[in-house]
């Protein structure tokens, strides 16, 4: 029987693990656009490494504010694994990148619209400097971790909900910290919700065909949306194939789901663009190749029943069409 590793062989080999992931693993990924995320707002390593630190690490302030540079030769056991961890959970699409960058960016001053004080805090003088000289003294150190580049892209977060297309065809771009050195408990890092296996029986949406029936909507939004709940979850339609079933247009289809009251139970955030994009939602469609505002909300519920989209934001798989009269 092997001996078991000593502390210092263990915490070396997490060093070494954490390494592999922002240096490596991470850029590998976004270069590669790889589909766990929708974008990839970052592709360099002291970006990624920015990105997970200010998380695991810093929590309500740039990680550099509780720990010394380099980080992995500072960070105690519990941070090691819970950054490789969160890592983990980018690569493998259960967390959203771009708002783990947005709140990082803001924990600095630096997110859309923010500024030193929005930030809670107000550099005094020197402070840049003295920060950017240790930070490239833990590049020179094996831990290449800076400010974030200026060349770095960053969306902003969008919510709510409803479906309505303009052109069928068009594509969108899509607590105190403790004083110590000590990791953020699992439970606060982003989590995704709990993803549905299509295979698993549906929620019953007889109430809700009946609400439909019901309501005051007209006879073919009535129709639109009771053929709309046939669609499965971890599944996607479109607009074209909804119309197709419906012997109308895909015009139409997208202006009788413009105001879905049942939503998201009477699920309009399963139908997407002709190109698998995300289409619109909540009465907006991106124009000119702009997300539309809403279009983060709409990619999220998706991502929670388990649809996958690839790196210019189109849903991975085949389309579901398989409704019945």
């Amino acid at each position: 029987m092997a001996p078991a590793p000593s502390d210092a062989e263990s915490l070396q080999s997490l060093r070494d693990e954490w390494k592999e992931m922002f240096q490596k693993r991470l850029p590998e990924a976004a270069t590669s656009h790889s589909p766990a995320q929708a974008k990839w707002p970052v592709h360099v390593d002291h970006c990624f490494a920015r990105i997970i630190l200010d998380k695991t690490c810093g929590v309500d302030t740039p990680w550099m504010d509780k720990i010394k540079s380099p980080a992995y030769m500072n960070m105690c056991e519990e941070q090691l694994e819970a950054s490789i961890n969160l890592g983990k959970k980018i690569l493998e699409g259960e967390v959203e990148l771009v708002e783990l960058d947005n709140e990082s960016l803001e924990l600095r001053g630096k997110g859309k619209g923010m500024s030193g004080k929005a930030s809670g805090k107000v550099p005094r003088k020197g402070q840049g400097t003295k920060r950017k000289r240790e930070e490239i003294i833990g590049q020179r150190n094996g831990e290449p971790e800076s400010k974030s580049s200026k060349k770095e892209i960053h969306a902003g977060s969008v919510n709510n909900v409803e479906n309505t297309p303009g052109d069928e065809g068009q594509r969108n771009s899509d607590t105190t910290a403790p004083k110590s050195p000590t990791a953020t408990p699992e439970s606060e890092l982003a989590k995704p919700k709990e993803r549905q296996n299509p295979s698993q029986g549906r929620t019953d949406l007889a109430p809700y065909i009946n609400k439909i029936a019901l309501s005051t909507k007209t006879p073919f939004q009535k129709r639109v949306l009771t053929a709309l709940c046939q669609v499965p979850p971890g599944h996607y339609t479109t607009y074209a194939a909804l119309s197709t079933h419906l012997n109308s247009s895909a015009r139409a289809v997208g202006n009788a789901l413009r105001n879905n009251p049942f939503a998201p139970h009477v699920p309009c955030h399963r139908v997407l663009a002709s190109d698998a994009s995300i289409g619109g939602f909540g009465g907006d469609w991106g124009r000119k190749g702009q997300p539309g505002k809403n279009d983060g909300k709409k990619r999220r519920l998706l991502r929670d029943e388990g649809v996958r989209f690839d790196g210019k934001g189109r849903a991975v798989g085949r389309l579901w069409d398989g409704f019945v009269t």
